[in-house]
């Protein structure tokens, strides 16, 4: 699992936006550089005006989790009284559920 793929990821984004991914890709080569971990984040204003029609090499993206299991590895839903969630993504649960599929 330890190769590397590169992708092309396609935005449609206002100005601040753009900035803010920036800024939060920024962070991550900065932690990969230096060797910490810490949860990063985006606001996903999607009442507002931030709808990005994001491609991944040219197709829509996909949902990460095609079983239940990986789901329960990668995502938390923290409850809030509107009923609304935050959600996290942590790769490596998809790193360990391929392996483990692969028979590794």
């Amino acid at each position: 699992m330890s190769e590397r793929k590169a992708v092309t990821i396609t935005l449609e984004l206002t100005p601040p936006q753009a900035a803010a991914i920036e800024d939060m890709l920024y962070q991550w080569n900065y932690m990969g550089g230096i060797g910490r971990s810490r949860w990063t984040a985006f606001y996903a204003d999607g009442d507002g005006n931030f709808q990005p029609n994001a491609r991944i090499d040219g197709r829509k993206p996909e949902k990460a989790s095609p079983t239940g299991k990986w789901h329960r590895h990668t995502v938390e839903k923290e409850s809030r009284p509107d009923g609304d969630g935050v959600y996290f993504m942590d790769f490596d649960g998809i790193a360990w559920a391929m392996r483990e599929a692969e028979g590794l």
